[in-house]
């Protein structure tokens, strides 16, 4: 072990993962998409490994091998510290057998010119000025590969992807099947090699340093794969292995203090590395907000990573108003970078609110701007629902704006979410006429959540009256006959009952995650998740706090843990901002 441990200042992480493709000789592998996330949330954890986010480049999905090489070309220009590549997706051997990865476009019988030759790959490795250079190869071979890895075939792979001051980790496989769980399995999986690595990460090895290198990974690792009769992994790179001691030793390292829960009693907390002894709303305040923030910042695609940026500006706005507006900015910058129409019109009125508590004229002028009804609507109330506690009298024009211009909108479908957001706005300035708004919705997707929303709103002060709205709220859920619009009604509805009936908001909640289960899509699903997890967080913490973290989309998790987070905060505002400023 040497005297570098934790991760070097100037250092870069490169992420890819490819699950999907143009030519039906390489099977989508939708466990590669789970373990490019489960590679991502490993890396920034701050136990085992704490890479700053802002130096991890995830990159789902290239579709062109000339622009994913210019993009590593110029990561690996910047790096000082270390170097980090990791790919998983399809390898394929080209006509002169050199080891290729895939992209989106690879064509099956052109690798070498359509997909990223191994040899050019390790020339940028070794020509970066990082001091430490690893790469992880999970590479899943199909077509003639199969045949060329008849043999040894792990022994192959590393010996063919050998790379001078270079330490390389690779996962190999005679069949497909042996190293990716099935395909109908794939849902929430991780290939069989990402998934153990990220396992032995976790437990850590005891009776070991407190700092790991891949390199002492790696027996363990080996040994756990072949024990489950999978294909054994390899290394190579001579000594460069102990060069970097970037990993936490979880298994040695010392626990921070139980956290008590609820009831009083002893909890287990995850085993990060804490100096001090964190209060109890501190840490899991703390650690969702920082978690949701990660995960936004390593969403690639534009429209998903504005609308998670401004759902944890939301989140952080009780405690840390400062940071909030830095990441509102942010989240307003992404958007207006939209080319789209309908994408930008949905990322700025997703933005509008969080922004309006730190720039309400600009709030104002962007949710004007926005051509489309129903987006520019939405994008009124949730500045005017912002600006209620601030500025009353501009809350009321831009809410009044709001319900005129839902109210146009001809198309009754396309007019229920601007209503629902009006309704939700208007239900702690004028809870009354967001009763009557919401009534006005047709559609039981959108009215049960503006109903919920004021019963939230007259809870304190009229308890049989959110009683009454709840229950109106759960017939028109449980009327639904689609299970995507039922589970996050039920979720509304729940999150409501908090405060009226624990004991039925649990219930409530239980049903809305089992509904949210049987959604056949995953997007779908992981929307409903959504909900589930806000709805959780005021009742059973623990497990909202469980239920975001297992969506296995990306967008939908850094959304969940915001959700789950502001949540929190909004159930005991007082005592978590003393946990955090104290």
């Amino acid at each position: 072990m040497t005297a570098d441990v934790g991760v070097p200042a100037g250092s870069r992480a490169v992420l890819i993962g490819v699950s999907a493709y143009e030519y039906a000789e390489f099977p989508p592998v939708r466990a590669a998409r789970n373990s490019l996330q489960a590679m991502r949330w490993l890396l920034a954890d701050p136990g085992p490994c704490g890479w700053p986010p802002e130096r991890i480049t995830v990159i789902a999905n290239p579709i062109s091998a000339a622009d994913l090489l210019t993009d590593i070309v110029e990561l690996a220009d910047t790096a000082s510290g270390a170097l980090l590549l990791y790919y998983v997706g399809h390898g394929v051997l080209s006509g002169r057998g050199e080891v290729c990865l895939t992209v989106t476009s690879t064509h099956p019988d052109r690798p070498e010119t359509s997909g990223l030759p191994w040899n050019t790959l390790a020339d940028v490795l070794r020509s970066s000025p990082a001091r430490t250079r690893l790469s992880i190869l999970d590479c899943c071979f199909a077509g003639q590969a199969i045949e060329a890895l008849a043999g040894d075939g792990h022994s192959l792979l590393a010996d063919m992807t050998y790379a001078e001051g270079v330490y390389t980790l690779t996962a190999t496989t005679r069949n497909r099947a042996a190293h990716v769980p099935p395909a109908d399995q794939q849902e929430d999986a991780c290939t069989s090699f990402t998934g153990e690595l990220r396992d032995v990460i976790r437990d850590g090895i005891p009776d070991q340093a407190p700092r790991l290198t891949l390199g002492d990974i790696y027996p363990v690792l080996r040994g756990r794969l072949v024990a489950k009769g999978l294909p054994a992994p390899s290394q190579r790179g001579g000594h460069t292995w102990g060069e970097l001691a970037f990993i936490a030793n979880s298994a040695v390292l010392p626990r921070p203090p139980a956290e008590p829960t609820a009831t009083g009693e002893v909890a287990d907390v995850p085993a990060a590395v804490q100096e001090q002894p964190v209060r109890p709303a501190q840490s899991r305040y703390s650690r969702i907000v920082a978690n949701a923030l990660r995960a936004a910042q390593s969403i690639s695609e534009e429209n998903p990573k504005a609308h998670a940026l401004a759902a944890a500006a939301r989140a952080l706005a009780p405690t840390d108003p400062g940071r909030a507006s830095l990441v509102a900015a942010d989240a307003e910058r992404i958007a207006q970078s939209i080319a789209s129409g309908a994408a930008r019109a949905s990322a700025l009125a997703a933005v509008t609110g969080p922004l309006a508590a730190y720039d309400a004229e600009q709030a104002e002028t962007l949710a004007q701007s926005i051509p489309e009804a129903s987006f520019r609507a939405s994008a009124l109330a949730g500045a005017a629902e912002t600006l209620a506690a601030i500025d009353g009298e501009r809350a009321a024009r831009l809410i009044a704006e709001a319900e005129d211009t839902a109210q146009s909108i001809p198309d009754a479908v396309a007019r229920a979410p601007a209503l629902a957001a009006v309704a939700e706005a208007l239900a702690s300035i004028d809870p009354d006429h967001a009763e009557r708004v919401a009534q006005l919705i047709s559609d039981a997707g959108c009215r049960t959540p503006a109903l919920a929303a004021v019963a939230r709103a007259v809870a304190t002060a009229d308890a049989d009256r959110a009683a009454r709205l709840v229950a109106d709220a759960e017939r028109a859920a449980r009327a639904i006959p689609s299970a995507s619009w039922r589970a996050p009604a039920l979720a509304a509805a729940a999150r409501a009952l908090a405060a009226v009936d624990a004991e039925r908001a649990a219930r409530l909640a239980a049903d809305a995650e089992r509904c949210a289960q049987l959604i056949p899509s995953s997007d779908r699903r992981a929307h409903a998740l959504v909900s589930v997890a806000e709805a959780l967080a005021a009742i059973d913490p623990d497990h909202a706090e469980r239920v975001a973290n297992l969506i296995s989309d990306a967008d939908s998790s850094a959304l969940a843990l915001a959700a789950v987070a502001r949540a929190l905060a909004a159930s005991d505002p007082g005592r978590v901002v003393r946990a955090v400023n104290g």
